[in-house]
């Protein structure tokens, strides 16, 4: 389906679980299945059912769900946003925050109350999804870019040029 435009303001973020990992090995979503500070990633292991195996490489990603209101409150929408649409809002990628956030576990809510109240214009996709044994469909905006309306809006972090 061809993007569209929203204008909306943020009512809801979920913020405290949109850094998940990624298999570098075959792209699949990894578990967290242990917890122990001798290892890396902020001592967590991470097992692929894909690959069937501890993950040794794998790469920060970003989902963002979110609840807007779109055309001046008249309509409610749950909106998601990925990697580089997330990243390019907050000034930084899900790796870096996640080491950011080793230093600082506030952060997300920090955040989440940034985000919330934000007006944005957003390019959206809807992905319709078939649904099993259901008569209805779900179906799923994902946005391709969050442009904040306030033109003097400065990302939250800004990662330092190496």
């Amino acid at each position: 389906m061809a993007p569209t435009a929203l204008h909306a303001t943020i009512l809801q973020a979920t913020t405290r679980n949109m850094i998940f990992r990624k298999c570098a090995t075959c792209g699949s979503k990894v578990l967290g299945i242990a917890q122990n500070h001798d290892i890396g990633a902020a001592g967590v292991l991470y097992y692929c059912q894909e690959c069937d195996k501890d993950a040794e490489a794998y790469k920060a990603n970003y989902e963002l769900n979110m609840t807007v209101s779109v055309s001046n409150g008249e309509r409610l929408q749950h909106v998601v946003a990925y990697d580089n649409v997330v990243g390019v809002l907050l000034g930084c990628t899900a790796e870096k925050l996640g080491e950011l956030l080793l230093d600082k576990p506030t952060l997300l809510d920090e955040i989440e109350e940034k985000l919330i109240g934000m007006k944005c214009h957003f390019v959206a996709r809807q992905d319709k999804k078939k649904g099993k044994g259901k008569k209805n469909s779900s179906e799923k905006i994902t946005l391709e870019a969050i442009i904040p309306a306030d033109p003097l809006y400065q990302p939250i972090f800004v990662e330092e040029e190496t």
